[in-house]
């Protein structure tokens, strides 16, 4: 399967970079243009293309760098996506992507349609109108389509996430203590957004009623000091390791391993992209998930422990001490559904299905 083009994926370091690379493997040229600022600073353990691909110590020469989010720059990049076919565009740069006339797909990823897309700003504006002029708007979360339907978006397109989870492989010496419920708990703390602090409530009373249970903790987000506080006192800190965070794809993978429970978030009514990982390394996921949009993309409801209060999250977890047999259910069933939905080879057909269309 060859198509002679070339495509730029633009704005984001970790989609794009995947999207990219599995192209490339295909015969597809195509390039990623990200900025250096993305992948720098704490969150660069997220972001760098190099901490979760094994394959390479430095970037393939079909990594670019430009500063993207410098407006008085905006020119040069809509000046670098004429030397394509198609551009991917992320984030913001959907913007520049209608700027330069050349046919492209805009692809929200969070807070660029959540946030920024409905801001009254000369940002806000043009997103929303790059949205609209996109030759194909693409969405890869559930929760977004009520979103994408508020901004009145007439060619929308969900996709699944995808994600390539080379890194995500069960290591033998990595396995849950049999006699105590562990859990891992990597989402950062943003208690307004996510809800963490339903979690953290309900573990430290299950401590306080003695039950038999283990807490890996990363330590990451603004509310996360609040969150050690809680956590700090003589029944609980004991049954608590705090791990610096954000932490790496490789220490993701040991800690899933090491885990029978993932802690995701409670407020949005959908998964994030470790929860995709917790699927394909079949760790079971306690969050919550509007179960209704999720059957209407997918035809199905992902297999979790699907809570949203303290109070349930607190029975549910009391109910899955002694209940690692449920556990072991959910957890077969997680790797089933990442298959059917998220698996990366069926996604990637269904994008060079959108390049070959625009084109036409």
């Amino acid at each position: 399967m060859i198509l002679l083009l070339q495509i730029l994926q633009i704005g984001n370091a970790n989609f794009g970079y995947v999207m990219a690379k599995e192209l490339r493997k295909k015969g597809i040229e195509s390039d990623l243009l990200i900025s250096k600022q993305i992948i720098s600073g704490r969150d660069a353990s997220i972001n760098d293309p190099r901490s979760h691909d094994n394959e390479i110590d430095s970037y393939p020469e079909w990594v670019h760098f430009a500063p993207i989010n410098n407006r008085t720059k905006f020119f040069e990049i809509t000046k670098i996506m004429k030397k394509y076919d198609i551009i991917h565009a992320y984030n913001a740069t959907p913007i520049h992507a209608m700027f330069s006339k050349i046919p492209y797909i805009a692809q929200s990823g969070g807070d660029d349609l959540r946030i920024k897309a409905f801001e009254k700003s000369i940002t806000g504006y043009l997103l929303k109108r790059s949205y609209k002029k996109a030759d194909q708007f693409v969405y890869v979360w559930p929760i977004h389509k009520p979103l994408v339907e508020k901004l009145g978006i007439k060619n929308p397109l969900y996709l699944p996430r995808i994600w390539e989870p080379q890194n995500f492989k069960k290591n033998k010496q990595d396995f849950p203590e049999q006699n105590k419920l562990t859990i891992f708990l990597p989402t950062a703390e943003i208690w307004e957004t996510k809800g963490n602090d339903k979690f953290l409530q309900a573990f430290v009373k299950l401590c306080k009623e003695k039950y038999n249970i283990k807490l890996f903790f990363v330590d990451w987000g603004p509310d996360s000091e609040k969150a050690k506080e809680l956590l700090n006192i003589p029944s609980v800190k004991d049954k608590v390791e705090i791990i610096q965070g954000p932490i790496s794809r490789e220490k993701m993978s040991e800690y899933m391993g090491r885990s029978d429970l993932l802690i995701d978030q409670f407020n949005s009514g959908s998964f994030t992209r470790m929860a995709i990982e917790a699927f394909k390394f079949g760790i079971p996921i306690m969050i919550n998930i509007d179960e209704d949009i999720h059957k209407e993309l997918h035809g199905e409801s992902p297999p979790v422990v699907n809570v949203k209060t303290s109070d349930e999250i607190y029975k549910e977890l009391k109910d899955l001490i002694n209940s690692k047999d449920k556990l072991q259910r959910i957890s077969n069933d997680a790797k089933i559904w990442y298959e059917k939905h998220y698996q990366l080879e069926k996604t990637l057909v269904k994008y060079i299905e959108i390049y070959k269309r625009i084109l036409k």
